[in-house]
């Protein structure tokens, strides 16, 4: 609407649903709200919207409901990096990351099927060695989401370092949910029915949903880092056992 604000009587009434890829949207030629569904409905059945692709995170934020665990594509949960300060060239990275507008510490969002280039940019700068100076600058680049064009740089010799590093930040927000959630014990609560349940309650069991929903994403991305790692070590275990064996057959 050009920039302006209108009030949407009954539009709040419409759900959200994860699988639903339609929203509200202004029509110019009739100047309103209009909203085309997705998919058939039945007489009776409930009209579903999209609030947009967001992280059950935000869902909960925005508008106060968690969806059900494994059912939002969108889902994701934040991982927090952090370079070392006991890291020798700890002045140079900060400096290159400040030049793309980054910090020391930095967030990124992880999903079930993966995470994104930046967060293994900024993996790849944390772990790297002095002899890789010159290359602060590109690693600071990639790990920047104001970048024009994702760069997806590759460093074979500090990868097995990178992916340990954010495996080792994962399982650190692993251990946190799971002490929230031991301590918050087990619920299981109807939150579509608010009214029946005591407030407190309802805001926890939304808090233990969320929790239980992002810890999944961890796990997963957990059982991803150590099967690459596995894999990175096997191969130079067989590298190592092939340069032996000819070193043997030389001798």
């Amino acid at each position: 609407m050009d920039g302006r604000v209108a009030l949407v009587p009954w539009a709040d009434m419409l759900n959200h649903n994860c699988e639903v890829e339609t929203f509200l949207d202004y029509d110019k030629s009739s100047q309103g709200i209009v909203f085309t569904t997705d998919r058939v409905y039945l007489p009776g059945e409930q009209v579903f919207i999209s609030y947009g692709r967001k992280s059950n995170g935000e869902l909960l934020l925005s508008y106060g409901f968690v969806p059900k665990e494994g059912t939002n594509p969108s889902d994701s949960v934040e991982v927090s990096l952090a370079l070392k300060k006991s890291d020798k060239c700890y002045k140079e990275k900060v400096e290159a990351l400040k030049k793309h507008g980054l910090s020391a510490s930095e967030c990124f969002p992880v999903q079930v099927t993966g995470w994104p280039l930046e967060l293994m940019a900024f993996a790849y700068l944390v772990v790297s060695p002095p002899s890789m100076s010159r290359q602060f600058e590109e690693m600071a680049a990639a790990a920047s989401n104001k970048a024009t064009s994702k760069k997806d740089i590759k460093y074979p010799e500090i990868e097995e370092d990178a992916l340990q590093f954010i495996l080792d930040s994962c399982e650190s927000s692993i251990s946190k949910y799971s002490k929230f959630l031991q301590a918050s014990g087990e619920m299981d609560l109807d939150v579509t029915n608010p009214k029946q349940l005591n407030r407190r309650l309802f805001l926890k069991q939304l808090a233990v949903d969320l929790c239980t929903s992002e810890r999944r994403i961890l796990y997963r991305s957990q059982y991803i880092l150590r099967r690459r790692l596995r894999d990175i070590r096997s191969g130079e275990l067989k590298a190592l056992n092939l340069f032996d064996g000819l070193k043997n057959l030389f001798k």
